[in-house]
């Protein structure tokens, strides 16, 4: 690994690959050509299990898997890709050293490399692609990155990236970025058109899509099918009753993984802490996207398994599963990379380095939960609240770039709905377009899994309807 590693994306030529002038040293070198069809790398052959992250693109959302498409929405007719590479990856199979990486492509003369000092990953640089037809149309980039590895047998690795810039407008760009702020204990009813909502009436509502039937998910107690999702008494068989998910945990918890595991109190961690895998988080990380929470007045030096100040714990469903603490390890290191203060989040709006998927929890004076003064209205102190914090959220490029924002209540304050479901998006519908269909948790959950592409569905989002009315396009 001692050698530098540097990849050049060249202005467009005819022909095949240029010498890069490296030889057999650790080097990188990127060739553009004329069409999409480039010339193959010589050792252009089948992937075996485990070379895949040899070498791998990443964006400020993580890995760029092989094959995949990013999308911008054209800022002056260009836009820019702030992409970098990196090498032999957590999780991957290190080789002895990458003998060659060769790549093809033509975009803007660019320069990705990964230096000693660097390593794993090189610096994030902005390659530019432009629209057609004085923007008009799309344009695009496709770069292929070739490695081989010194190991004997070689070992290989092969990733196309296609990088499309749309016209200025709203485009088919999916949906890039997910921001859910999660607010607390009140029916809908209570928040529309309350004079101590102004933020949300006035000015949220108007702009945005939102829900008019959405509930907290209900399953069936008693009877022959016990547990089972239901919507009505009706999908409950001999006997039973479909009854409503309370207190906060357990809607918390059915957000992340589509039940509520039996839990039916708000006790710590260290009494409803769960050891299964099967949460979306872990899907994230498997597909390679990133995520974090944003927790406010935590600390961040130490993974918060405990009520601290005006953070909840049972507001913070990630903490409550074994993989992410370490069995209840208030040092692990999964849970204090992911789980953040949310005086953070600002900065990484700035700084455009915003995870994929952002589960936002306010604290209890801020997300509608307790009176607290000078206000002493709980409403009125989360609607303030959210007057100050979403503006940076949509001002972000993060959200800009066919970012979706969730504004949602985690339960009903008398029963179970309706509750709150605010959507703000480039790509919803917006102008306060509201609608009548049954949602649940579990649409919430299957939606964000249908954003990002990661199955099997969890829960009850294998069954639930999704938010994709609320969009003009979706994903």
């Amino acid at each position: 690994m001692g050698a530098q590693m540097t990849a050049e994306l060249g202005h467009e030529r005819s022909g095949g690959p240029a010498s890069t002038g490296h030889g057999m040293v650790l080097g990188v070198a990127l060739i553009a050509a004329t069409v999409f069809a480039v010339p193959p790398v010589s050792f252009a052959v089948q992937e075996t299990r485990g070379d895949e992250c040899l070498v791998e693109v990443h964006d400020h959302g993580g890995n760029a898997p092989d094959g995949s498409t990013l999308c911008q929405v054209a800022s002056g007719k260009v836009c820019t890709f702030s992409l970098q590479l990196c090498r032999n990856q957590p999780g991957c199979v290190p080789a002895a050293f990458e003998k060659t990486i060769r790549t093809t492509g033509h975009c803007h003369p660019r320069k990705l490399e990964i230096t000693p000092a660097q390593s794993p990953c090189g610096s994030f640089v902005g390659i530019k692609v432009r629209t057609k037809k004085n923007g008009k149309k799309m344009g695009a980039c496709t770069i292929r990155v070739a490695a081989k590895s010194s190991d004997k047998p070689a070992r290989k690795d092969i990733d196309t990236i296609t990088l499309e810039c749309l016209p200025a407008g709203p485009g088919p760009c999916p949906i890039r970025t997910v921001f859910l702020i999660l607010m607390e204990n009140n029916d809908w009813s209570s928040i529309k058109d309350s004079p101590s909502a102004p933020y949300i009436n006035r000015t949220l509502l108007p702009t945005a899509s939102h829900a008019e039937q959405y509930y907290n998910p209900a399953y069936c107690t008693g009877g022959s099918n016990n547990g089972t999702v239901c919507v009505t008494d009706g999908d409950c068989t001999g006997g039973g009753t479909c009854t409503g998910t309370h207190p906060s945990l357990p809607n918390y918890l059915w957000l992340e993984a589509g039940t509520n595991f039996g839990i039916l109190n708000d006790d710590l961690p260290s009494q409803n802490h769960q050891s299964t895998s099967n949460h979306l988080v872990n899907l994230l990380e498997a597909a390679g996207l990133s995520w974090r929470t944003y927790q406010e007045d935590i600390s961040g030096t130490a993974c918060p398994l405990t009520h601290v100040g005006l953070y909840d714990v049972n507001h913070d469903p990630f903490v409550y599963f074994d993989d992410v603490t370490q069995d209840n390890n208030p040092s692990a290191s999964r849970c204090i990379e992911h789980v953040r203060p949310y005086s953070e989040l600002q900065t990484d709006l700035i700084n455009d380095t915003v995870a994929r998927y952002n589960f936002i929890t306010p604290h209890l004076c801020h997300d509608m939960h307790d009176a607290c003064p000078p206000l002493n209205d709980p409403v009125l102190q989360g609607d303030t609240w959210l007057s100050t914090e979403v503006p940076k959220i949509l001002a972000s490029p993060a959200y800009l770039d066919n970012g979706a924002l969730f504004i949602l209540w985690d339960e009903g304050g008398s029963g179970d709905g309706p509750i709150g479901m605010i959507v703000l998006s480039p790509k919803a519908k917006g102008g306060g377009y509201r609608n009548t269909i049954h949602y649940t948790h579990s649409s919430t959950l299957r939606t964000v899994q249908e954003i990002f592409g990661v199955t099997p569905m969890l829960g009850g989002a294998a069954s639930a309807t999704d938010l994709r009315d609320l969009f003009v396009s979706f994903p």
